[in-house]
């Protein structure tokens, strides 16, 4: 693995999506997940547009704004780029795969089922979890009742006395 941790948030607080689509098109990532006060933002990177779920389906809308967010994550096959809230700003990582040791990847079901109606959306779709009817649009379009996974990659490292530990964890798709 191979950790940058030299992230330049020029533009960042002006314009968010301009600064993920750059960061996305400079490093081939295209899936976007954001947590914020308001809750949860899925989106990807097409055409030069950071595509949000809130456009697609009103219900779980979340405005991108600088001053919620409190962490994003834009990832794909190659890499992941992490940025977090600290007190005084933003810190972030981008972590990429090497020919170090990967412990593997594990995929995660995500909460929820497809919904239909309305079906998949702009490249979401729509999943609905429980009596509560708790709502996340991740960017994938799938059939009615129909679950999502996110695949996640940990790395190996070792401590002073050659002990195996997960020194990272990544986003690597979700599907």
């Amino acid at each position: 693995m191979a950790v940058d941790t030299n992230i330049d948030f020029a533009g960042f607080e002006d314009n968010p999506r301009q600064w993920f689509v750059q960061e996305g098109n400079t490093r081939g990532l295209c899936h976007f997940l954001a947590h914020d006060h308001d809750g949860v933002i899925w989106g990807y990177i097409q055409n030069n547009e950071l595509k949000l779920s809130g456009a697609a389906f009103s219900e779980v809308a979340v405005p991108l704004r600088p001053k919620a967010l409190q962490q994003a994550r834009l990832f794909g096959k190659v890499g992941e780029l992490l940025i977090w809230r600290e007190e005084v700003g933003w810190n972030g990582r981008f972590l990429n795969d090497s020919n170090e040791d990967i412990l593997g990847d594990e995929v995660h079901r995500l909460w929820g089922t497809a919904s239909d109606p309305p079906g998949p959306q702009g490249g979401f779709t729509l999943m609905r979890d429980g009596v509560q009817g708790l709502l996340h649009a991740p960017p994938l379009t799938l059939p009615r009742d129909a679950r999502a996974t996110l695949t996640i990659r940990h790395y190996l490292d070792y401590d002073d006395q050659g002990q195996a530990y997960i020194a990272l964890s990544r986003l690597v798709s979700v599907q």
